[in-house]
This record gives C-alpha cells, structure tokens and sequence, in this order.
C-alpha cells in the first residue's frame, strides 16, 4: 500500500507539476510548454493505475485496458504518446476513438469532450452499472452523473469526482486520489 500511495503521489505531483508549467515537454524540434491536454493524458494515465476494476470489466483475462475518447478528440497524438508502453494490473494499455456511447462498453475508461455535452445523458444510461470510469471535459459532467470531470483553477487542471456515480459502477477509486478532487454528487 505504500508503494502505491507514493506511485499515486508521485504520478499526480507529476501532474500538478505539468499543470503549472514548470517543465517542459520534449519533441523534435526541441522543448515545449506542456498543455492543458499533455497534463489531461497524465491524469487519465493515474486514474487507470489508482481505481480497481472488477475482472468481469473486461472481456477476457488478457484483454487490454483500453482507455477512449468519446467524440472529436482534443488530445491530439498526446494521449497516444503518453500511454504508449504503459501496463495496467499486466495488461497493455491502449487508446481507442469511439463515436457512439455503445462503444464505450468495452472501454475501462471513457473521456468525453465538449462535443458530446447533448449526449451526455445517453453515455451515463448506455454505462450505468457498468465499470466504466467517465471522465469529462464539462465542468457539470460529474453533476450531470458522470463520475470524474476536470476543471481549469487559475491555469491548473483540477478534478471533481462523483463517488456515487464511481461506487454504482462497481468501481473503487484511492481514497489518496479522493482526497485530492473536489467531491459533488449528480443533481437530481
């Protein structure tokens, strides 16, 4: 457990580190600042690593953890490259772009752009009961039944986390990573 609370620091530091722009990202033709979606891909790679999925979330005991992108994809080449190589529990990690909410089914984790804000209401009703972890760029996206929704705090990326919407899906997420979102509950 300790490994873990240090890997879960470490990996979200990592984040909030990007986020304030202290480091740089390296390409080829040099160095660049990262951006909002480099620090993004950071997280979605930490949530993978600090919410336990039952066995029956995937299709088969050697299945990948596949983490999409619900709609038009904001992150570009970057989640890709800050994915690749990377395992879960043993499994590969892999990067899907799905177009319809039934897609998503087979997916560990689902983010949603903005794009997908009037569709919101069919990908929390096409995933319910299912471990599916829904990440989501609106900032009501965890009011709205979704169970993680990032939000932008004075340039930084913060989280907010729906621990019930989380718990229905027969999810556990880190109480280290709880305490480190803004906790809201979906609005009736």
């Amino acid at each position: 457990m300790v490994t873990s609370s240090r890997r879960l620091v470490a990996g979200l530091l990592a984040a909030l580190v990007w986020s304030a722009a202290l480091r740089t990202v390296p390409t080829a033709a040099g160095t660049r600042t990262p951006t909002e979606y480099d620090v993004k891909a950071v997280y979605l790679l930490n949530f993978a690593r600090f919410v336990e999925w039952p066995d029956a979330g995937f299709a088969t005991a050697t299945a990948p953890f596949a983490i999409c992108v619900l709609g038009s994809d904001p992150f570009g080449s970057t989640l890709d490259e800050t994915l690749a190589g990377e395992t879960i529990a043993g499994r590969n990690l892999v990067t899907r772009r799905i177009a319809h909410p039934t897609d998503a089914t087979t997916c560990q984790i689902v983010f949603t752009g903005a794009s997908e804000t009037t569709r919101l209401p069919a990908i929390v009703d096409a995933l319910a009961g299912r471990p599916v972890l829904t990440v989501g760029d609106e900032t009501a996206f965890t009011q709205r039944g979704g169970m993680i929704s990032f939000r932008l705090e004075q340039s930084t990326v913060r989280i907010d986390v729906n621990p019930e919407a989380i718990r229905r899906s027969g999810l556990s997420m880190s109480s280290q990573l709880l305490r480190l979102a803004r906790i809201v509950s979906a609005q009736p």
